[in-house]
């Protein structure tokens, strides 16, 4: 329940959420929160805990597509829409001061998997050959740092629609971006 509520702040508010925040989304005392989770580390650390978790159904669903290109897509644009859908997790990625053990993990598992879709997309000959796995990850990082049109909400508010959703934006970038990794041919340019 509290780690639930969190993950909720955390994803409108921001990784400064406060922990009187959280408590009344969750529907406890502060002092609830705090046995729980005796300081703001250790509450990143379970919120990004289950991120993980979330990166790792991404990348199976698109390990899974026999479809490189729609595989690498759908890859690229899920983990992207993580970010722009979790403010905490943006800033937190975006932070470059940040350290965590959380991070670590989550960069490290995503990582394999970046790796071999970009291998299926150059292995089929319609991508760039000097596609790398990094590449795809740049993307995703680059996707993710879109900016909201509109402020956050304030405690209370319902969390509003994800970031150009409503009217195409998101996909049209996304299919900007992965338009430079196709291979070029000799009529292009």
């Amino acid at each position: 329940m509290v780690l639930t509520a969190a993950r909720r702040m955390f994803a409108a508010h921001g990784a400064e959420s406060s922990f009187e925040d959280i408590a009344r989304e969750a529907g406890v005392g502060v002092g609830t929160v705090y046995r729980r989770f005796p300081d703001r580390r250790a509450l990143i650390e379970a919120i990004l805990e289950q991120r993980v978790d979330d990166v790792d159904a991404v990348a199976r669903e698109a390990l899974a597509a026999p479809d490189p290109w729609v595989a690498v897509r759908f890859f690229v644009g899920s983990a992207a829409r993580m970010q722009l859908e979790d403010r905490g997790l943006r800033e937190l990625l975006h932070d470059a001061g940040f350290v965590s053990a959380g991070l670590a993990v989550l960069r490290r598992r995503i990582a394999p998997a970046a790796e071999e879709l970009a291998l299926r997309l150059r292995t089929e000959g319609a991508a760039r050959p000097d596609l790398t796995g990094r590449d795809l990850l740049v993307l995703i990082r680059m996707l993710g740092s879109l900016a909201p049109d509109r402020p956050a909400p304030r405690a209370g508010e319902p969390v509003r629609e994800p970031v150009g959703e409503a009217d195409g934006e998101f996909e049209r970038y996304l299919g900007l971006v992965l338009a430079g990794l196709r291979r070029q041919t000799s009529g292009d340019g």
